[in-house]
């Protein structure tokens, strides 16, 4: 009888704890992806040119949607750059307990956008003294990116720039200075408080420059070269009253500014631009 009576008790803690184990098992969150991906194996070409695509008979494109948990999106972040021309993820869940750090590495991008990928650290690997003269476009909105990639002024063949929707407090312009072919700068729904430049640059080919929904108080534009410069947004940033060394000859395409009044402008000299 006592041995039965112990046989019963073990049954009895064994059924106990595999029910509390059952109930205490943790929800794995789930998040939700959308990614592109163009490799090419052969690559002869050394540095990205307008209008380039892989050719079809030496490219490899993948597609995939659904969703995975943080070491899926892990994974998925991981792919290999050395022979990757295009890549583009983006999700449309809440991210905000995602935490990633992306190193871009030596490569063969032509094309890199991670919108809303809980990005909290974005890093610039280039071996040696050589710059990057083949990603030329670098998207990576809705973030949570704070600093601008150490070495980004080694990235030369820019021509979109965005980093809208992140948590940046300032910008040093004179970083893209060698971006000469740079088109688009987005950087609007930051936390900028300045953007700056302290020597003078040529983008002779921005068309695009937004910076709204910041909180620039203070903007200069007396050491900017920007010719083609025709959409200029700087509206929702409340306390910006001017912007400094502007003049309807030194930006002739730029049609106004911020007709809805969301600025705090000086009229005097909103009158003397517009």
């Amino acid at each position: 009888m006592a041995s039965l009576r112990l046989l019963l008790l073990l049954g009895i803690s064994f059924y106990t704890t595999g029910g509390t184990a059952a109930k205490a098992r943790p929800v794995v969150a789930q998040y939700h992806y959308d990614y592109s991906r163009i490799q090419e194996t052969e690559q002869g070409w050394k540095c990205w040119k307008e209008g380039y695509r892989p050719p079809p008979a030496t490219s490899n494109k993948i597609h995939e949607q659904g969703n995975g948990t943080v070491a899926d999106i892990e994974r998925i972040l991981r792919f290999d750059q050395s022979n990757t021309v295009l890549f583009l993820f983006s999700s449309n869940t809440d991210n905000q307990n995602l935490h990633m750090t992306f190193t871009i590495e030596r490569n063969k991008l032509v094309r890199l956008s991670l919108d809303n990928a809980g990005l909290e650290r974005l890093e610039l690997v280039l071996p040696g003294r050589d710059n990057d003269c083949r990603l030329a476009d670098l998207s990576v909105p809705r973030n949570r990116l704070r600093d601008l990639p150490v070495g980004v002024e080694r990235l030369t063949a820019l021509r979109k720039f965005d980093f809208s929707y992140n948590l940046l407090e300032e910008f040093q312009l004179d970083r893209l200075a060698n971006a000469v072919g740079l088109k688009q700068l987005l950087l609007s729904h930051n936390r900028l408080e300045s953007f700056l430049t302290t020597e003078q640059v040529n983008f002779a080919s921005l068309h695009k420059l937004d910076l709204s929904n910041n909180r620039l108080r203070a903007l200069d534009s007396s050491y900017w070269t920007m010719p083609q410069l025709e959409t200029f947004h700087v509206d929702n940033n409340r306390h910006l009253s001017s912007v400094g060394g502007w003049t309807r000859a030194r930006f002739p395409l730029v049609k106004g500014f911020d007709p809805a009044g969301t600025n705090n402008w000086n009229q005097t000299w909103l009158k003397s631009v517009q």
